[in-house]
């Protein structure tokens, strides 16, 4: 099945800007770059070249010299004898451009040049200087970006055959607080768990489609993307361009993630991930290359606490304390027992859910393209799970899958504290309501309900 992502209009958007520049698609492995860079250049340029550096390493002697444009097509020519390299409506595409530095420093010369527009994909593009002595060149200022993760909800409804008529309706339904029927509600509630259990990669989407809705079959393949996400773990390119392995770091890196998972399940702890939970007496100065590894190939997000409510929040960050999430729904499922996706669908997962619905809250907040921070306080026992930076001031977001309180949120909009929000959400899985200081917003339309913070946001600017 073919999926449409949102990608896709981006990537026009870009093209029809005037005076444009070569444009970088990052994000994890698996989220689909390529195929939707691939469809999108063949969909709107009569002449498409892709240098595949993974699988084509004779490609990376094209950039071994000067990196002058007429330099780099004259040599790109003797690899791509059937090809048309026809001025203004040719796209080069640099297909895992990490493992060709040189090609990501030679982006300068495109931006300047002009003749041909570039696109370039990487899935571990922040950690291109991992460990170099001679740093690769990064042309500031001669790049543009596109962040493209797995599959957001809206997206994966689309999936699913839900049109845009009846997704504006949700939309409708989120920005007026209107109560959805409850056969409705409970279809909607019914796909999110969908969501949760399978995620937004989208060779796990469509297989879970396929098959009929099988979870296993999805499983399956999230089982395999994981292997296959280990493998790269302390991957690097050295000065001399040869990858390597640092197994020290593999090793590191995979007692690190398999951590995440268990530490998310402990409550009413201001130091939400623990380094001496990986190993004994472990010490942040131990494991933060390794957290800055994860973090940089886009399989964990981190949020940080702030001692401070006040904006803006990143002036107020503690990173001594924060919260780790996998940055997809679906492989966080994968890295439990199935015994867990049995009994979170059959609603048999008690109090341990809400771990997987604080990982699904700190996604769908980075998916609507919001820093991650959480404000508690060890001393009263107080914490508010996250925090937004809206138009009209601070945004208490608070995930509520079981009966939890809002001791804090509370003490903040009634104001018993020296703090100030403008809102407070509880999100929840049942339906829309208002209580005494808190709006409820239902899960699968959290999404929708972020989407507007952020219009609202830009449309104050």
């Amino acid at each position: 099945m073919e999926i449409k992502r949102k990608a896709y209009n981006k990537l026009l958007e870009w093209k029809n800007k005037i005076g444009h520049k070569p444009l970088i698609v990052e994000g994890l492995r698996q989220v689909g770059k390529s195929y939707i860079v691939e469809k999108f250049a063949n969909e709107n340029y009569d002449n498409v070249i892709t240098f595949d550096f993974r699988h084509r390493k004779e490609l990376l002697s094209i950039f071994s010299g000067d990196l002058d444009v007429d330099t780099i097509i004259r040599k790109a020519k003797l690899f791509f004898l059937d090809k048309n390299f026809e001025i203004q409506n040719t796209v080069l595409i640099f297909e895992e451009i990490n493992d060709c530095p040189l090609a990501r420093t030679s982006l300068k010369s495109f931006a300047l040049d002009g003749r041909y527009d570039v696109i370039a994909t990487g899935s571990l593009l922040g950690v291109i200087n991992f460990r170099r002595k001679n740093k690769i060149k990064i042309p500031t200022g001669y790049e543009e970006y596109l962040n493209m993760t797995s599959l957001d909800f809206e997206e994966f409804l689309w999936a699913n055959g839900i049109s845009d008529e009846q997704i504006n309706e949700l939309k409708k339904c989120t920005k007026e607080r209107k109560e959805i029927d409850s056969f409705t509600a409970n279809y909607y509630k019914k796909l999110m768990k969908d969501y949760i259990v399978v995620g937004g990669l989208p060779e796990v989407v469509s297989t879970f489609i396929d098959s009929g809705r099988n979870y296993i079959e999805a499983r399956n393949i999230l089982e395999r993307l994981l292997i296959d996400y280990r493998s790269d773990f302390g991957r690097f390119i050295d000065d001399n361009g040869t990858e390597e392995i640092d197994y020290r770091l593999q090793s590191q890196l995979n007692a690190f993630f398999d951590s995440i998972p268990k530490q998310l399940a402990r409550e009413n702890d201001i130091n939400k991930f623990k380094y001496s939970e990986i190993k004994k007496g472990g010490r942040s100065t131990e494991f933060k290359e390794g957290f800055d590894w994860l973090e940089k190939a886009g399989l964990v997000l981190r949020c940080f606490n702030v001692n401070a409510l006040e904006t803006p929040l990143s002036m107020n960050v503690d990173e001594s304390y924060f919260k780790a999430f996998i940055s997809d729904t679906g492989l966080l499922m994968a890295m439990y027992p199935v015994v867990t996706t049995r009994d979170f669908l059959n609603d048999n997962l008690g109090s341990r859910k809400g771990a997987i619905y604080e990982n699904l809250a700190g996604v769908l907040i980075s998916k609507a393209g919001f820093p991650l921070y959480y404000y508690a306080n060890g001393e009263k026992h107080l914490e508010i799970d996250f925090l937004i930076e809206g138009a009209d001031g601070l945004i208490l977001y608070e995930e509520k899958s079981t009966n939890g309180k809002m001791a804090a949120s509370r003490a903040v909009m009634n104001g018993e504290t020296p703090y100030k929000a403008s809102k407070c959400y509880k999100i929840i899985e049942n339906n829309f309501g208002e209580g005494a200081f808190f709006t409820s917003i239902p899960q699968f339309c959290a999404p929708f309900l972020l989407d507007e913070i952020n219009k609202e946001l830009y449309d104050f600017i």
